[in-house]
């Protein structure tokens, strides 16, 4: 491999690094505003470094426990929560809008993808210089560990296999969550619901949760 070769994976360590940080302090950021809105606890710089904190022990003790054993329950229950809120989101909010709203996104991110990719002479400037390109940078410090992974989980599968696994299935899978959850918070906002819009951003998937039964 050579010196080249050790400088690769000492960057890849440093943006895995990065990557996780971003991670870590805006999921910690989001949790403390909700622990605040529900049982009034500080949200403070303590309590966010209490909750990294925590939220890296236990992700220390499932790599510790191994993949079969510790990264994989781990993350059967973790889609296992996510997926049992999005169906509460689904059946207690506006039902039909929101499955309505899933085949006109499909369509959308399907018409819209060439024109949204092309950065030159676009008007929303501001989008795109500061939100996408902090969301680019923060996933493309997390591509040398996804590569990875995918490439482990990937080994012994046909390309129509991976493509349908690493690229087909989750953009249907963000385009349901993000038309859930967000068609959800919209509908509220449409409806005259003032918490949602006026709610800071960490605290407006609690508000729009707040609305529901």
């Amino acid at each position: 491999m050579g010196w080249p070769g050790h400088v690769v994976d000492i960057l890849a360590v440093f943006s895995t690094l990065f990557g996780l940080a971003t991670s870590l302090g805006l999921g910690a950021q989001q949790a403390a505003a909700g622990l605040h809105f529900l049982f009034d606890v500080p949200d403070t710089d303590t309590t966010r470094v209490l909750l990294i904190v925590a939220i890296t022990t236990i992700t220390l003790c499932s790599v510790a426990a191994g993949v079969d054993a510790g990264l994989k329950h781990l993350s059967e229950l973790n889609m296992a929560l996510a997926f049992a809120l999005m169906l509460f989101i689904l059946f207690t909010g506006p039902t039909m809008d929101l499955v309505v709203g899933f085949f006109n996104n499909i369509w959308a991110y399907v018409t819209y993808l060439p024109e949204l990719s092309m950065p030159f002479g676009r008007d929303d400037v501001n989008y795109s210089q500061s939100w996408s390109a902090f969301y680019w940078a923060w996933w493309i410090s997390w591509s040398p560990f996804v590569g990875m992974f995918i490439a482990r989980v990937s080994r012994g599968r046909t390309v129509r296999e991976f493509l349908i696994a690493v690229l087909l299935v989750p953009t249907i899978v963000c385009i349901l969550w993000m038309t859930i959850f967000g068609g959800a918070a919209i509908f509220q906002v449409d409806s005259g619901y003032t918490e949602v819009a006026n709610a800071a951003l960490e605290l407006k998937l609690f508000a729009m949760l707040g609305n529901l039964p």
